[in-house]
């Protein structure tokens, strides 16, 4: 019988019927975010030149990039969800890690570019007009938080990396209404400067650890959270289990995962004996939410027609 020790598991369901209602979902909130953001990008434009405010301004440039990101997301999340082809037998789901690698790089490029204008404002301070500020943070806050919010409810690698561009709006909008109110308060016009170079320091750490992980997904590294030799053990405790070899496993999109493995048995089992042991095998692998497992079984008069690949 199979041992139980998947306590820590994601326990992620992945009937198509799941995965279908799953995609619909993240399509939505994607869709969502977007359209918050482009919208309040172009109220957020006109306010700052309204309100003088070159940290809104700047802002409102640096939401436009996050549109065009949402937007890249959207595309690339809708294309991956199509069925498999004959040119990509997998199917589209990294394109979900394409998209959260090439929006990665817009946030860092925007963060990059927030730092930049910080110091120039540092030496050539405005003096914006912090009530209009104060308004606008207040609606930035409520708009970009409830984006925030709706995306933080998704699992996919490119909704993780898109929260990161909603957080950071979030948080820049704490550092305008907090700017604003020390202006407003104490006429010092640097202090939003110190807090949006903190802040974008801050986003630029976390989205290296994002790009991090997306470049592993292409690396076909083991996923986060899986132990290769837990995984090997629960195949080799199963009944009429000799060996287990030549297994690699990897992930789709970092939510779908794939393995192969070489199982050997005794060299009595019969086929229909191996059939249902396959089933048995593939079972327990859902557990690790892997959803794809090729399972070679060699029976143990056989040599292996893979000697050199040690694992």
């Amino acid at each position: 019988m199979a041992h139980n020790h998947h306590g820590h598991h994601h326990g992620h369901s992945h009937s198509p019927s799941d995965r279908n209602k799953n995609n619909a979902a993240t399509l939505r909130r994607l869709r969502l975010a977007f359209f918050l953001n482009l919208v309040f990008a172009c109220i957020e434009l006109v306010g700052g030149l309204w309100a003088n405010s070159l940290a809104v301004t700047s802002d409102a440039l640096h939401d436009f990039g996050d549109a065009t990101a949402l937007g890249l997301a959207l595309f690339f999340e809708k294309s991956s969800h199509q069925v498999s082809d004959r040119k990509y037998t997998y199917g589209y789901r990294r394109l979900s890690a394409v998209s959260a690698v090439v929006t990665g790089f817009i946030l860092l490029m925007g963060s990059l570019w927030i730092i930049k204008e910080s110091i120039e404002r540092w030496s050539e301070p405005q003096a914006p007009h912090s009530t209009a500020m104060i308004g606008l943070a207040i609606l930035g806050l409520s708009v970009n938080g409830y984006a925030a919010w709706k995306i933080s409810k998704g699992h996919s690698l490119n909704e993780k990396m898109i929260q990161w561009h909603l957080i950071e709006d979030v948080l820049g909008w704490v550092v305008v209404l907090v700017g604003a109110i020390f202006i407003k308060l104490f006429n010092w016009t640097q202090v939003d400067v110190i807090l949006a170079l903190g802040l974008s320091i801050w986003v630029i750490y976390n989205v290296i650890k994002n790009l991090r992980y997306s470049l592993l997904v292409f690396l076909q590294a083991t996923p986060d959270g899986l132990n290769m030799e837990e995984i090997k053990k629960s195949i080799l405790d199963l009944e009429g289990v000799h060996d287990v070899h030549h297994t690699h496993l990897w992930t789709l999109d970092g939510t779908e995962h794939i393995l192969t493995s070489h199982v050997r048995v005794h060299s009595s089992m019969t086929p229909q004996a191996a059939e249902e042991l396959k089933k048995k095998i593939k079972l327990n692998l859902k557990s690790y939410g892997i959803v794809e497992a090729t399972i070679e079984f060699e029976w143990s008069a056989d040599a292996c027609v893979d000697p050199h690949h040690h694992n």
